[in-house]
């Protein structure tokens, strides 16, 4: 059998090609601006608005410790301008036990999820309350309470799911006026089961993908809850965070808690919608493009990343060269 040079370098110039394409990203040193002396409690969440703010939530002197149900002191959500990471305004002193997921709505409504207190909060842009879902320290399976809830979705129709989350394992999918629709999911490790739902993305066909965080995967599913498929690799590890992306990518962020990867967790893959992988960046450290505990990851209308981490207590952009 007789084999040429180019059918020998063929697959190497189609990694080569590939390899151009994937997109690549860089942090921007200096962003964001903080005042003098201001350090970030541990930031657990990061979203950003349609009008090119990003709302970072974290959690001020307290870590994960809910025993008092004494609110945080200190306002837990900073408003960054996304291109130049001047702080416009803060918000939500005493209202959060330990704060964990924030989103924004089409409607520019910012919705925040408190572990602490077993509730789900909807805001105005500005921190006006607007409405509260879940009974304050009261841990429960049924339609009106939760039990640890980690993250919101909300849609243009004004309904909404929420993941909950630690303590029931299970995705809810809210009406506009806050009655349940329907829910799925229990503890374990089969197909629309979770250890740990604890990211939600939706996409423009309507496909619910959830960051399934202890079993180290993505699970997809239609606008129903039903089944599609899942994802999982070494490159996804623990997956903390999703973030839709132009383009019909993803964003997956891996928030580590895997020893057996130290010190290539705490990273980001991007992936096609089918869930190809295309490119890979980050690891753990302290230092700038590095991730100390990765917990949650935004993207703007350009593709940016926003990126959160717990122990490094700060948020990082990347752009996209």
């Amino acid at each position: 059998m007789r084999i040429t040079r180019l059918a020998i370098l063929a697959p190497l110039l189609l990694a080569a090609t590939a390899a151009a394409r994937a997109p690549r990203y860089a942090v921007v040193h200096g962003w964001p601006i903080l005042p003098p002396g201001r350090v970030l409690g541990p930031c657990s969440g990061v979203a950003v608005s349609g009008r090119g703010e990003v709302f970072v939530l974290h959690r001020g002197n307290r870590g994960t410790d809910a025993r008092a149900m004494a609110a945080v002191k200190e306002p837990v959500v900073e408003v960054f301008d996304a291109a130049s990471g001047r702080l416009l305004r803060e918000w939500g002193a005493g209202l959060f036990v330990v704060p964990h997921g924030i989103s924004i709505g089409p409607d520019g409504h910012v919705w925040i999820t408190d572990t602490g207190s077993n509730q789900v909060f909807e805001f105005t842009p500005d921190g006006t309350l607007l409405r509260t879902l879940g009974e304050r320290g009261v841990a429960g399976a049924d339609a009106t309470h939760f039990d640890r809830p980690t993250d919101v979705a909300p849609l243009a129709d004004g309904s909404f799911y929420v993941a909950d989350g630690y303590g029931n394992s299970r995705v809810m999918k809210f009406a506009a006026d806050g009655t349940l629709l329907f829910q799925w999911g229990s503890h374990g490790a089969g197909p629309g089961q979770f250890d740990i739902p604890h990211a939600l993305a939706i996409d423009a066909g309507h496909r619910v993908y959830v960051a399934d965080r202890a079993n180290g995967r993505v699970q997809l599913f239609d606008a129903k809850g039903r089944y599609l498929a899942q994802w999982k690799s070494p490159a996804i590890g623990r997956p903390f965070g999703l973030a839709l992306l132009p383009g019909k990518r993803i964003a997956i962020l891996d928030g580590g808690a895997n020893p057996d990867k130290v010190p290539d967790h705490d990273g980001v893959t991007i992936a096609g919608l089918d869930g190809r992988e295309i490119a890979h960046f980050g690891r753990i450290g302290n230092q700038d493009g590095q991730f100390w505990i990765a917990h949650d990851i935004a993207a703007d209308r350009a593709g940016n990343l926003y990126i959160v981490d717990i122990a490094g207590q700060r948020v990082q952009k990347f752009v996209r060269r």
